[in-house]
């Protein structure tokens, strides 16, 4: 049986991260556009600089390979734990049917 890896996730220790992602507005706008006339400029080794030292004010604005990388660790963790516990997992945007049973895990759309 296949075990849990924890390099981005810690479930089923503790319950799933939630992240929020805002659309750039004012607040980031220089930030994003001094990267962008660096990178235009070939100048990508001091645009990877420029971003390191924004790194805290680009986060609620940039999806990274850290996140994707926590998703994919996440999903697969809850799927050790659904089989571990016989449950059934739905990937559906609609709640299952009768098909699914107390204690089956629905992954569905959510809205805010």
């Amino acid at each position: 049986m296949a075990s849990y890896t924890h390099e981005y996730s810690s479930f089923p220790d503790q319950i799933l991260t939630r992240h929020q992602f805002r659309d750039a507005d004012d607040s980031i706008a220089n930030v994003i556009n001094q990267i962008k006339i660096l990178q235009s400029q070939g100048e990508y080794s001091r645009a990877a600089e420029y971003i390191s030292v924004h790194k805290a004010e680009l986060g609620p604005y940039v999806l990274g390979s850290e996140y994707l990388n926590t998703i994919d660790e996440e999903t697969r963790n809850v799927e050790i734990y659904a089989k571990a516990k016989k449950q059934q997992i739905f990937y559906q945007g609609a709640e299952p049917d009768n098909s699914s049973v107390v204690g089956d895990v629905w992954l569905g759309e959510y809205e805010v």
